[in-house]
């Protein structure tokens, strides 16, 4: 199925009879918070499965929306029709490894995103969410959202991110060029 930018492939509160593989393009998942806010978990591409484990779960309502974020292209699996399939039969087998491998990487991004926001200075938020981002060459890491998302992301307020993202260089601790930001010095 194809989604244009700003698509919801799936609704917050909506269900999910089926799993979906990004194919083509880059989605986002995110919930709202008690307040309304948009708290973006996180932006995926090509090659990512999602809503495994709503389907597997039999999940009524989704806790979570996901937006396509750019065109995008969805395959979506009837993990039901597969899992009837005889116990031993290869594309069973596959795809049961290819979950737990999903499912796995799921854990480890979530489990970043908790100690993300478990941090109480924003500067420690900054500072472990780009420690996370692989670096160049040149030892800058791209940054693969907005300012805006950014924020959303770390569960902050943009303007409060942009001073103290301005601090952290007029302090000497990083490099922003546009959106590589290089780490110069601190110990988490």
């Amino acid at each position: 199925m194809i989604f244009v930018k700003d698509d919801y492939v799936v609704q917050l509160g909506g269900t999910m009879q089926y799993a979906g593989l990004l194919l083509k393009g880059k989605i986002e998942s995110s919930f709202q918070n008690e307040n309304f806010d948009q708290i973006t978990m996180h932006t995926f591409t090509g090659g990512y499965l999602f809503g495994e484990g709503l389907v597997i779960n039999h999940a009524k309502n989704s806790p979570v929306q996901v937006r396509a974020v750019e065109d995008s292209v969805v395959l979506f699996i009837d993990l039901e029709m597969i899992y009837a399939a005889a116990d031993n039969t290869p594309i069973r087998n596959i795809l049961a490894r290819n979950l737990i491998k999903s499912l796995a990487k799921k854990n480890l991004i979530l489990n970043q995103k908790v100690r993300i926001l478990s941090q109480k200075s924003l500067r420690d938020r900054i500072f472990i969410y780009l420690r996370t981002l692989p670096k160049d060459k040149d030892g800058y890491v791209r940054i693969p959202f907005t300012q805006t998302a950014l924020a959303e992301y770390l569960g902050v307020n943009r303007s409060a991110l942009s001073r103290e993202l301005g601090r952290m260089q007029n302090e000497g601790l990083l490099v922003i060029d546009a959106k590589k930001i290089k780490i110069i010095d601190y110990l988490v």
